[in-house]
């Protein structure tokens, strides 16, 4: 597990990058693949969704993963969908006691936090296009 020295400061925000390493997958997939799109078996990715879980010190419902699609949406997850499919390529929420995360193979996962509206952000920032968006919180 990885830390941002940066973000590690900051007591109200918990976060950490994990690597392939200690995952529960086998064979082409072994790796902590959390992939629920991937041809992996489920039984693997539900387990190692839990040591994420685990790690985060969240439950495993709670931990909230994009299906990313290489696009410029963003998601803001709130109460009313974030036990939905979320279908974009970042995501921020306010929301406290979840952890929002990016799946990233050979792209970059960027984190983000707004320390006075404490807005947490995560981006996939993938090769197939250009990233941009703005947020109004008025």
């Amino acid at each position: 597990m990885f830390y941002s020295k940066k973000l590690y400061k900051l007591k109200k925000v918990k976060h950490c990058f994990f690597s392939r390493k200690k995952g529960f997958s086998k064979g082409i997939y072994k790796s902590l693949n959390c992939g629920r799109g991937s041809k992996d078996k489920q039984k693997n990715i539900r387990k190692n969704l839990k040591l994420v879980a685990k790690k985060m010190m969240i439950k495993k419902d709670n931990l909230i993963l994009m299906h990313q699609t290489h696009s410029n949406i963003i998601v803001e997850v709130k109460k009313h969908n974030y036990r939905k499919k979320i279908i974009a390529d970042a995501m921020i929420t306010k929301m406290k006691n979840i952890a929002i995360g990016v799946l990233t193979a050979d792209c970059v996962p960027i984190l983000v936090y707004d320390i006075k509206n404490e807005i947490v952000g995560c981006i996939h920032a993938g090769w197939k296009g250009a990233f941009s968006g703005v947020i109004d919180n008025t």
